[in-house]
């Protein structure tokens, strides 16, 4: 039984180390953050744009699951600059993605389509 305690140690240190190992289902890239700056700052639009861009040519090329939103997000982007038909392809490829956006995106599109603009809220004073 001297084995035992020796077993029990090897085994917890794997369960410890498997717990260190990051498996994301999708590959976000620098998202986080460049949304976090946008949120405080809007002025960082572009950096935030390139971030999403950045985002989806990679998982693009590489052939991987597009994260849930990001095409939406880099439509909804090109929409606030006017780009209604460019935002439509992006609406569009968010909706062949992800089926359970069918109803937002067909919305977002019939939206552009309309050739109607979105109007940012001014920001309420401190």
């Amino acid at each position: 039984m001297i084995r035992f305690p020796h077993l029990a140690a090897a085994a917890l240190s794997l369960a410890l180390l498997g717990g260190c190992v990051q498996n994301s289902l999708y590959a976000w890239g620098n998202y986080d953050t460049a949304m976090y700056q946008y949120a405080r700052d809007d002025t960082t639009q572009p950096a935030f744009q390139e971030a999403l861009l950045k985002v989806i040519e990679q998982n693009e090329a590489e052939g991987k699951r597009m994260p849930p939103g990001i095409y939406a997000e880099y439509g909804y982007q090109l929409l606030e600059q006017n780009k209604s038909a460019d935002a439509i392809a992006f609406f569009e490829k968010e909706k062949a993605a992800w089926v359970e956006s069918t109803q937002f995106m067909d919305t977002m599109i019939a939206y552009a389509k309309g050739g109607r603009q979105l109007n940012k809220a001014p920001k309420e004073a401190k």
